[in-house]
């Protein structure tokens, strides 16, 4: 199945809670409004550079079409003795840390142009007279990001955080290395959820988009979501603009760079002081407004070349119909879904 464990998988979205309930919470129930994914496109952005954001809204009875959801960018820098992945004045709008950049399911941005100085490896703004700033230390993909949060219009909705990735330079590599990096790396392209199938023993029958599955009530249904197998080495007429070709090389393949997979990328290791080529991750996470799964998330660890990931679902007795929502995320803060109907029978 490949289900991975809890803390395993950074998740681009994090759901901010003001307590803990003590008793045991199954995740993958909708039993609520709330935001189960929220993706960029493009998926990695430059200082400067435009974007859409998009958030899944999901609600018992399927997506939701309109929200009360505004959308806010974090100015905030998360100070070296405070835990968490942000600072906490981007949850709590202190210090005039938000700025509102829209409200509803998608909105259109842009990134400040210092937001590499904010969040990234360049030397940041300091305080006049006072030392130095210190640059942001990057995630294990050498990744660096601009925190947005959502927030409802009550004062009740807990915040969720989204961290965008950002396209920034790098930190503590000779010059060499650097323009290497500018003319090898490729930004991140978010995975897709290539084909959605039902398993059996016998057979893996295909779920197109747009069309409901027919279950019994009960019924323990086995799924697997398929994405692109990218490629290691770089490959003439495979339609894929992967690591290691550009407009010269493979000029066919090159229209927007990526794959929709688990990608190679190169990043700096700051132990080895060199460049390396590493391999996503993938996740995915699993959500039902009836029925549970036997896994709230499952995947694919960078080592693993398998491109599909299996979970069951058990139907619930007493609805008729119920929605499944299959969200896939790559460790470099890329995401997608897919929504799955389901017509429940007697």
């Amino acid at each position: 199945m490949g289900v991975l464990k809890p803390g395993a998988f950074g998740l681009g979205v994090v759901l901010i809670a003001a307590c803990v309930p003590d008793v045991d919470v199954d995740l993958a129930l909708v039993t609520s409004p709330r935001v189960l994914a929220v993706a960029a496109d493009p998926a990695e952005v430059g200082p400067g550079e435009k974007m859409t954001l998009r958030a899944l809204y999901a609600a018992p009875g399927g997506t939701l079409t309109d929200s009360p959801l505004v959308w806010s960018r974090c100015s905030a820098r998360r100070p070296l003795a405070e835990l968490g992945p942000v600072s906490r004045d981007c949850i709590d709008g202190g210090d005039g840390a938000l700025t509102e950049i829209g409200d509803g399911l998608e909105v259109a941005s842009q990134l400040p142009p210092d937001v590499c100085r904010l969040f990234g490896p360049d030397p940041p703004p300091g305080d006049p007279g006072g030392p130095a700033g210190r640059p942001v230390d990057p995630d294990l993909s050498g990744g660096y990001y601009q925190p947005i949060v959502l927030a409802g219009r009550s004062v009740a909705d807990s915040p969720t955080l989204f961290r965008l990735r950002i396209a920034c330079g790098l930190a503590a590599a000779t010059q060499e290395q650097s323009s290497q990096f500018r003319r090898r790396y490729q930004r991140n392209l978010a995975p897709a959820i290539s084909a959605l199938e039902r398993v059996s023993d016998a057979s893996a029958d295909l779920l197109p988009p747009g069309e409901a599955l027919v279950v019994e009530a009960g019924e323990r249904v086995r799924l697997r979501a398929r994405w692109t197998a990218c490629p290691g080495e770089p490959e003439c007429g495979d339609g894929l603009c992967t690591l290691g070709e550009d407009g010269t090389a493979c000029a066919a393949d090159c229209g927007p760079p990526g794959c929709a997979g688990a990608e190679y990328y190169l990043r700096f290791d700051p132990d080895e002081l060199d460049l390396v080529v590493a391999r996503e991750s993938l996740a995915i996470s699993w959500f039902a407004d009836a029925g549970h799964f036997d896994a709230e998330r499952t995947g694919r660890t960078a080592d693993d070349r398998t491109n599909a990931s299996d979970n069951t679902w058990t139907a619930p007795e007493d609805r008729d119909e119920a929605t499944l929502w299959i969200v896939i995320r790559d460790d470099r803060g890329g995401a997608a879904w897919r929504e799955l109907s389901v017509l429940l029978s007697r």
